[in-house]
Order: structure tokens, then C-alpha cells, then sequence
């Protein structure tokens, strides 16, 4: 991505080197403003982004019980809506999802 669209914040997807293969910043951090200003004077340009977050936990690694006890609770707030229309479908499980990862 090219530097003046970078945020403070955006994650470093790979490591960036000097000329001499020394890092500079290591993949993975969260780049600060003084970050982008070191790297605006390096004469830096273009660094990698992690634009993936990670996945939600598989489901096969959860208690069944709590997954349950979750599409229960969906089960209710959606009981006036039709889980067959494509967008109630993905919002269901859209909120599954978030549901299951912030317990």
C-alpha cells in the first residue's frame, strides 16, 4: 500500500529491511504516526498490510452446548424474520459469529 494511504493503527504485514537487511519494523506492528514518519524519511514508499483479522473460532472447537445456548438466543431475536431471505441469513450468522466470539 502506498505510504500517504497508510493510518496510524493498520497492522505491518512484513518485516521492513534497510538497504543492508537489517529490520527496521517487524511484521505485525501496529504502525504509530511516528512510524509513518521514519518511514517517509527513509524514502519509503510502499510497505505490505495485514488487511485480514483473525477468524472467528471454529465451531468444532466449542463447547456444543454453548453453541446451542447461542443459536437459541438468535433463534428468539430473529423469531419475526425470515431465516430463508439470503440478508436475514447472513445477518444470523454475522450475529452467531459475534456472539460466540465475545463469551
Amino acid at each position: 500500500m502506498r505510504l500517504d494511504q497508510v493510518k496510524a493503527g493498520m497492522l505491518l504485514a512484513k518485516d521492513i529491511h534497510d538497504p543492508n537487511g537489517a529490520i527496521l519494523i517487524r511484521a505485525g506492528v501496529a504502525l504509530t504516526e511516528r512510524h509513518l514518519k521514519a518511514l517517509k524519511s527513509w524514502g519509503i514508499q510502499h510497505i505490505p498490510i495485514q488487511f485480514l483479522e483473525p477468524g472467528p473460532p471454529s465451531l468444532a472447537t466449542l463447547d456444543p452446548s454453548f453453541i446451542a445456548e447461542a443459536r437459541a438466543q438468535l433463534d428468539l431475536q430473529f423469531s419475526l424474520s425470515n431465516p430463508d431471505h439470503p440478508a436475514i441469513h447472513a445477518l444470523y450468522e454475522i450475529c452467531l459469529e459475534r456472539t460466540l466470539c465475545h463469551r
